[in-house]
């Protein structure tokens, strides 16, 4: 089974594609990091080709005082806003994943079921294949939005915002439920299959472990908005 493979057969054969992702060198997991960067570059590139601009300058510009307003957009591009959400693209992506890898690694030292941290970051990364459906999906709420109001929060259809609370993409609230979906609950059920088959763990102990950066994040994330 090539990486190719491997990658897309974690969609519908979880088990038996991780099993042949955990045999390859853990070098390999540069597949999956790049994979995901690219995905979600490309989804951040349409949408700042698609959005209409002068809405989403005005919208960001909103809470800025009258006499600041135009300096402010004036400092605003479409090239700009597209080069800024990459480098976040970059930046997010490897930082939420190595720290991700890291709580794994670290629960496991102290459960005395030791990995190698690259071991589990490749874990994490290669449990990343769910965002191939989100590229299209994605790419296709902002198609039937065009021309009409979509913030960048929005453009995911199947975040806990989009599907049941439909708060303003960038309100607090609204911001944290965008970046919880059903992808993530998907990379979780991966993440729990990857330390199943990497450990003598459990499936429940598995879960519990897969579960803990998020509660972190979103506990720290919840935490500071009810401060």
């Amino acid at each position: 089974m090539n990486i190719i493979n491997i990658y897309t057969g974690l969609l519908f054969s979880p088990q038996q594609a991780f099993a042949q992702a955990l045999r390859l060198k853990v070098i390999t997991l540069f597949f999956p990091l790049a994979a995901a960067l690219v995905i979600t570059a490309l989804l951040n590139t349409y949408y700042y080709a698609a959005v209409d601009m002068p809405w989403l300058l005005e919208r960001m510009v909103a809470d800025i005082p009258d006499d600041q307003k135009q300096t402010v957009l004036d400092s605003l591009s479409k090239g700009r806003l597209l080069g800024v959400s990459l480098v976040g693209v970059v930046f997010l992506t490897v930082s939420i994943n190595l720290f991700r890898a890291f709580i794994y690694w670290f629960v496991l030292k102290v459960k005395g079921e030791a990995q190698r941290f690259v071991r589990l970051f490749a874990i994490v990364m290669w449990s990343t294949a769910p965002l191939l459906l989100i590229l299209p999906a994605g790419m296709l709420n902002i198609y039937l939005s065009a021309g009409q109001a979509l913030l960048p929060n929005d453009v995911n259809p199947v975040s806990l915002n989009q599907l049941f609370f439909k708060l303003s993409g960038d309100s607090d609230w609204g911001q944290l439920l965008s970046t919880f979906s059903l992808i993530n609950i998907w990379e979780i059920f991966l993440i729990i299959i990857g330390l199943k088959l990497a450990t003598s763990l459990s499936i429940k102990q598995s879960f519990t472990i897969a579960l803990i950066p998020e509660l972190v994040i979103y506990g720290l994330w919840v935490t500071a908005l009810l401060l």
